[in-house]
Parts: C-alpha cells; sequence; structure tokens
C-alpha cells in the first residue's frame, strides 16, 4: 500500500505475470471517478517518449475505476534549496512539451479548465462587500484585495496552446526513477490542452514550501524558454491566481475522506503569498 497523494483510493504496488504494476482504484459513484476517468484516457494516448508510466489496463470492476500502470521504482524529488533533485525536476517538466505538442490527447482548454479554477481574490472580495466575517486573511492580502482580485485574471489568456498542460505538477506527482534518475511524471487526472509554461511555472511555489525564497526558486528556471520568453505579469499574474485559488480554498470544509488537504493548501497558500508579495515589491 502507498502513502502520500491526497484520494481517498487504493495504490498498490503489485507483482504480476508479466513484472510489477502500480494498481489505482476509486468507488465509481466516489465524487473522484471522473479524475480517474480523465488519467486514464490521457495516459493511454501518451506517446511512448513521454516520462510517465505505460497504462497496462484501466475499466470497471466490482464497483470500482480501476487504473493499472507500470510500476515505475524510485523516489519523490528533494525540491529544497541546494539540492541536486532541483535541476532535474525543473529540466524535465520543461522537456514534456517535446513530446506533448500538439496534444495527442483530448482535454479541455487550459483557459477554461485551469482558468475557471485558479482564482479566489475576487469571491474573497465579494465576501468581504457583503460583511462576511474574515477568519483568515492577513493585513497585506485584506489591505489590498481589489488589486489582487483583479491581478488574478490577467494569465488567463496566455494559457491558450498546443501542449498537454499535466496541470498538477508538485513533488509528489514526480518520480526520480532508481537506476538512470530520470524524472517520471504521474497523475495526470487534471489535464488542459494549453500553453507549457504552466507546467514549469508551477514549480515555484512548491519550491518555496520546501524552503527557497520567491526569487531564488524563479532563479531555478533560467534558461528555461517558457520561463525567459513570459511576460513578467503573466508572472506575477500567476502568482496571484495560485495564491488566491489555495487560500480559497483552505477556508473551505475539508472533503469527506481527505483529511489532510486543507492543511497542505493553507501551507501552499502561505508559499504562493509569499510569491506574490515579491513581484509587487
Amino acid at each position: 500500500m502507498q502513502s502520500g497523494g491526497f484520494t481517498p483510493g487504493i495504490a498498490v504496488r503489485l507483482a504480476a505475470v508479466h513484472g510489477r504494476v502500480f494498481v489505482k482504484a476509486v468507488p465509481a459513484d466516489h465524487d473522484l471517478a471522473p479524475k480517474y476517468r480523465a488519467e486514464a484516457a490521457v495516459a493511454a494516448r501518451l506517446p511512448h517518449a513521454t516520462p510517465a508510466p505505460r497504462l497496462r489496463w484501466t475499466g470497471d470492476l466490482d464497483g470500482w475505476v480501476v487504473l493499472v500502470f507500470d510500476d515505475v521504482p524510485g523516489r519523490h524529488p528533494d525540491l529544497s534549496p541546494d539540492s541536486p533533485d532541483v535541476p532535474i525536476a525543473v529540466a524535465g517538466v520543461a522537456g514534456l512539451a517535446a513530446t506533448l505538442t500538439p496534444s495527442p490527447a483530448d482535454a479541455p482548454p487550459a483557459p477554461m479548465a485551469r482558468g475557471g479554477l485558479l482564482h479566489g481574490w475576487g469571491e474573497l472580495l465579494r465576501d468581504s462587500a457583503r460583511d462576511k466575517p474574515d477568519t483568515g486573511l492577513g493585513p497585506w492580502e485584506r489591505d489590498r484585495l481589489p488589486l489582487l482580485a483583479e491581478l488574478e485574471k490577467a494569465w488567463v489568456p496566455r494559457a491558450e496552446g498546443w501542449s498537454l498542460v499535466h496541470g498538477d505538477i508538485r513533488p509528489d506527482n514526480l518520480l526520480i526513477r532508481d537506476g538512470d534518475g530520470a524524472l517520471m511524471v504521474i497523475d495526470w487526472a487534471q489535464p488542459s490542452i494549453g500553453a507549457p509554461w504552466q507546467d514549469v511555472l508551477d514549480l515555484i511555489p512548491h519550491m518555496i514550501m520546501a524552503g527557497h525564497e520567491p526569487r531564488a526558486a524563479e532563479k531555478a528556471l533560467i534558461g528555461v524558454p517558457a520561463w525567459e520568453e513570459l511576460p513578467a505579469e503573466v508572472v506575477t499574474s500567476y502568482a496571484a491566481a495560485y495564491a488566491g485559488y489555495w487560500t480559497r480554498m483552505s477556508r473551505q470544509p475539508p472533503p469527506p475522506g481527505v483529511p489532510h488537504l486543507r492543511a497542505y493548501q493553507t501551507h501552499a497558500a502561505r508559499a504562493a503569498l509569499m510569491w506574490t508579495h515579491v513581484r509587487l515589491l
């Protein structure tokens, strides 16, 4: 049985006749079942060169949505300062576009799928205008709610593109493979079609969570075209959008069977706020 992640399903490594496999499953009537089906649909279409485990089988079995992948022995990368895993993660994520442009799978456009998700300051501003009690905002973001609500929108048009975007890049969705040290990307449950800079920038708040100062995290992306070619205002907007999203979500009740998600989102919100703060100085 595997630990980690936030999904209340089954995740096990098994010895099969033709080699070891990784099996993940969730009840077919669970709210997250559509995400499992989305992951299966994308995984089945990934080119062979994609650094991702091969999908061996998927289907419904005794009331469960089941996905069976090749097992990948490895470990999650350490994104802390001076870790040798950081350049491996950056190069691996940045390299996804080479095999995933144009997108090999059907998925919603990123401006709609991710733009409809990554926001939060607008809702918090409307709550404030309705005199709802504030139980979590700090003075910096509370004083700048109108600015942040406007700022979090600007990145969305720049999310258009033709690449398959993973959409959930974080350390526990990355593996450094035993043996050759190659980066593998797992859990393709939030795909979209758009600009590949999104997956690359998603590393920054997680590097901050791992101990980087925001500017140091950004320097780790120097030389990556997806970073170098992106206008500064788009980066700032994206940072603000993530901070708003995580702030909004961390204030929601915990979803059933996922007790640690809100604590993670609170931690992530602080990291994204640090990033946003520095970019607005």
